[in-house]
């Protein structure tokens, strides 16, 4: 499961706890520990959340194992004790080095590669279908992917693009045809996106070929 940094955050109650703004990363194994969320409505300070605790939200975003009381009593994110990656530490689409930190005292022998997420702990949890860049999904696989209208979008960069407004089938092969990208917030525009353009599918994301600023209005 990815954890997005923006990506909205719920308690096990319902409320919207606020936004991930940085991941704690573990440099000798190479993989995300914790995620910063931003102090908001609900929350005082910034708060480290273990990844272990964190699920894809049944809504869009993630969640959490405990209530908005709960999760004020974790620990405060306090920046003194981490340390940014090196500038030539390779990270995954849609992070920079601004968002990802390391705890002071665990760097061994840094590693050049992205960063990886640690196997859900919830089993019923689905994870990506595919891994290589194709074509021709059908409705068995998307479903399986937990994709549908309000999905995110993301150019091949990592920055959004929009939200699926709507899932296009070929009637013969039952395979995906095509979306709809609606943008924008009070003023909407739709994009039309052909399948062919499509790089992956995973929980909750549909990431393109093409960068964002490509995507014909």
């Amino acid at each position: 499961m990815r954890i997005d940094i923006g990506a909205s955050v719920f308690s096990n109650d319902g409320r919207n706890l606020g936004a991930v703004d940085r991941l704690i990363v573990d440099p000798n194994r190479n993989e995300v520990i914790a995620a910063v969320i931003r102090k908001g409505l609900l929350l005082p300070r910034d708060i480290e959340v273990p990844s272990a605790s964190i699920r894809q939200s049944p809504r869009e975003g993630l969640s959490i194992d405990l209530s908005a009381e709960e999760v004020k009593n974790l620990p405060e994110f306090q920046e003194a004790v981490y340390i940014a990656p090196p500038a030539d530490y390779q990270l995954g689409p849609g992070y920079n080095l601004g968002s990802v930190y390391w705890p002071v005292g665990m760097v061994t022998e840094a590693p050049r590669n992205a960063p990886t997420m640690p196997p859900d702990p919830d089993p019923t949890t689905r994870m990506a279908v595919e891994n290589e860049a194709r074509a021709g999904l059908s409705r068995e696989e998307l479903e399986s992917a937990v994709i549908g209208k309000g999905s995110t979008v993301t150019g091949r960069d990592g920055k959004s693009v929009g939200k699926v407004e709507e899932l296009a089938f070929d009637g013969r092969s039952g395979e995906l045809s095509g979306l709809v990208v609606r943008s924008g917030l009070l003023m909407h525009t739709d994009h039309r996106v052909d399948a062919s353009l499509i790089d992956e599918v995973e929980e909750g994301v549909i990431r393109l070929k093409i960068d964002s600023d490509q995507l014909a209005v």
